[in-house]
């Protein structure tokens, strides 16, 4: 069994970075291949686009129309895969460690990387507040379109809807965003320790 599941996790491997390279493909029109893509990328298409059709139907999270489902669909597969190596180390495999795994590979594959990122585009935001001049007008108008969402719940349930200014909202959305990163982190960390030192 811990051979089967060597081999399956190899198997895996080489089908999660398919499933890569079929996310770049469409994402990115290659030279000469609009029409029928060529018989590399048909293959690729009659291997890859099943499951990550499955995860679209299954996840249908978009966001200004960029779809997030095979981000979903790489995390599950790269559960798998840990698993399935763990398994064929050790031999071992209790449910506490899959579920361990489980959450960890979402915190740090997709709840971290949001959260980043919505931390990066408010650093950015705040630096346009003390560097405000004729070029960054349309960066600004662009990031408060994006941080709309994050501006309103933060003038709502911090300063109770009171007139602010637009530098203290972007301030203490960023701070909030850090404070939760670390929160979150050191739970998950808690959390994933608590499973995995489970005997069943």
């Amino acid at each position: 069994m811990r051979e089967f599941a060597r081999i399956l996790a190899f198997f895996i491997s080489i089908y999660y970075y398919l499933v890569i390279i079929r996310i770049i493909v469409q994402w990115i029109r290659l030279p000469g291949t609009e029409q029928t893509g060529g018989p590399f990328i048909d293959l690729l298409g009659k291997l890859v686009d099943p499951f990550l059709g499955f995860f679209k139907r299954l996840i249908p999270l978009k966001a200004r129309r960029i779809d997030f489902s095979p981000l979903f669909a790489l995390i599950a597969l790269s559960i798998v895969q840990r698993i399935l190596q763990r398994y064929a180390i050790t031999g071992n495999l209790t449910l506490g460690y899959a579920l361990a795994l489980i959450l960890q590979s979402l915190w740090w594959s997709a709840g971290a990387y949001a959260i980043g990122f919505l931390g990066v585009l408010l650093a950015i935001r705040l630096y346009l507040c003390y560097n405000r001049n004729p070029q960054s007008i349309q960066y600004i108008a662009m990031l408060d379109g994006w941080l709309s969402g994050m501006y309103d719940f933060i003038l709502k349930k911090i300063f109770r809807g009171k007139e602010t200014s637009t530098r203290k909202i972007v301030t203490t959305a960023l701070i909030s965003v850090i404070a939760c990163f670390v929160i979150i982190s050191i739970i998950i960390n808690v959390l994933t320790n608590l499973l995995s030192s489970l005997k069943f």
